[in-house]
């Protein structure tokens, strides 16, 4: 999934300046401060490429020609189109031609400016530029909005049911029940079930059953009246405050008999009293309620109410474990980043191959809210070391995901045995073993490991052959592209 980036609105907008002449690069910088943006400079096309690693900027200026490479500009303009897609670049060059300006526009530069320039053509273009981005970056968010029916992501079979599951039902006046395992945030496909209901104007509320002791649930549920000095004071529940909308109500299995028995008369005759009344109030809600993935075996054991697990799951939906569908795993990382990023007002960061590799094949036994906790702990404690790197290492993640991964011995076997490689084998022994791990999960299938791993079918078998990976007993029989 390609990069995003976000301004954040406190922090001056960064533009970095990519020349080989110093004169240039001081003149450009000068106008762009003059008008109240940051700038950076680079002289050629690695300490470019370190600076947009180092510093995601916000737009690049950059020469069409760099030093002897006449290639390198656009060298430079390839890499950001293609791991930074919303940051726009403006190619220039001294001894411009059409057919250079083409190819530029050819290669996804936004604009392209002949030297010399004067200031308002180059101010005028870094304005457009960026009133684009803006626009390019907000319909995007409308098609993610689209593609993944609110905020329900992944792209794993799961995912696609649920997304389906969600929209046959949402219209639908039923009740439903919602099975997944602890921490799979049952809630977000509760809300987006509402939100496709006709109640989606009236009120949503979420009552977690297991964050509660007994008498506090009832309270917070049903209601309650007190006598005080002759004079009935009313404490309303939930139920009175959402009538007419929907309760997500989860951990329902939790909770002991006479509840499960009070809460099925309520749904039965639509109607509930408050604690400490003998007064019926009309009800008109619907009902959404989250169970574990055992509650079959639980209500075989009589600690549900069959009866009361019946009338609610008039229709259901599954949530699988998050390491049964490890596909959407690199999805949620991207979208947890983002999210924890524009919260701590801060630029998202990215994991390396071998960070993403070990969250890839890591159990998570907390499941999404594991992963989404994760995330802010690696953003916020890489903030907290004020380190300007943008990317996360092994070196980030929290020791209980390293330890899953360890010998016994409190090394970890992989990063023990590549630590005397040099980085190009060390690279090639890392994708060698986190491809065998892809092929072994889908027993070989490549159509199935490559969509996984982010890679065309054909570039995957290429990459496998390079690497020397031709165990049949690892590979299925399918024919190379």
């Amino acid at each position: 999934m390609k990069a995003q980036y976000i301004a954040r609105k406190s922090m001056a907008f960064n533009i970095l300046i990519v020349d080989d002449e110093e004169d240039i690069r001081s003149l450009v910088s000068g106008i762009l401060n003059d008008h109240d943006y940051e700038t950076d400079t680079a002289e050629s096309y690695v300490t470019a490429i370190e600076s947009i690693h180092k510093r995601r900027p916000n737009l690049v200026i950059v020469d069409v020609w760099l030093g002897e490479n006449d290639r390198d500009g656009l060298r430079i303009l390839d890499l950001i189109k293609k791991e930074y897609e919303y940051v726009p670049v403006i190619m220039m060059s001294g001894h411009g031609t059409i057919e250079t300006a083409v190819s530029a526009i050819k290669h996804g530069a936004h604009d392209f400016i002949e030297k010399p320039f004067d200031s308002h053509r180059l101010i005028t273009s870094v304005e457009k530029a960026i009133e684009v981005t803006k626009l390019q970056m907000e319909n995007a968010d409308l098609r993610i909005k689209a593609k993944y029916s609110g905020a329900i992501l992944g792209e794993s079979a799961n995912s696609n049911q649920i997304r389906q599951t969600v929209e046959r039902i949402g219209p639908l006046s039923g009740r439903c029940v919602i099975i997944g395992p602890y921490g799979s945030d049952k809630e977000i496909v509760a809300r987006e079930i509402h939100r496709l209901s006709s109640r989606a104007r009236s009120p949503f509320a979420v009552l977690n059953c297991r964050s509660l002791l007994e008498k506090k649930l009832e309270t917070e549920l049903f209601g309650m009246e007190l006598m005080v000095s002759d004079n009935v004071q009313v404490k309303p529940g939930l139920l009175e405050k959402i009538n007419g909308g929907t309760l997500f109500i989860d951990e329902l299995a939790s909770t002991s008999f006479d509840f499960q028995m009070r809460f099925l008369k309520t749904i039965k005759e639509e109607a509930f009293t408050r604690i400490g009344s003998h007064k019926k109030l009309k009800l008109n809600i619907r009902v959404i309620a989250g169970f574990p993935p055992d509650i079959e075996q639980i209500i075989k054991d009589g600690e549900f109410s069959n009866e009361l697990f019946y009338r609610l799951n008039a229709n259901t939906v599954k949530i699988v474990a998050l390491c049964d569908r490890r596909e959407d795993i690199p999805i949620l990382l991207n979208h947890f980043m983002e999210q924890s990023a524009r919260s701590h007002n801060t630029v998202p960061k990215r994991f390396s191959s071998e960070a993403k590799g070990i969250l890839n094949t890591y159990h998570w036994p907390g499941d999404v809210m594991q992963l989404k906790n994760l995330v802010d702990w690696v953003l916020t404690n890489s903030i907290s070391s004020q380190s300007d790197d943008l990317l996360i290492t092994i070196d980030d993640l929290p020791r209980e995901i390293m330890g899953a991964k360890t010998n016994g011995s409190g090394e970890i076997p992989f990063i023990s045995s590549v630590s005397e490689m040099s980085i190009r084998d060390a690279r090639e022994a890392f994708e060698r073993e986190y491809l065998m791990e892809q092929l072994k999960r889908f027993t070989g299938n490549i159509s199935q490991t490559a969509k996984f791993v982010g890679m065309e079918r054909s570039a995957l078998h290429r990459k496998l052959k390079a690497l020397n990976i031709t165990d049949s007993k690892l590979l299925r029989n399918e024919p190379a592209e």
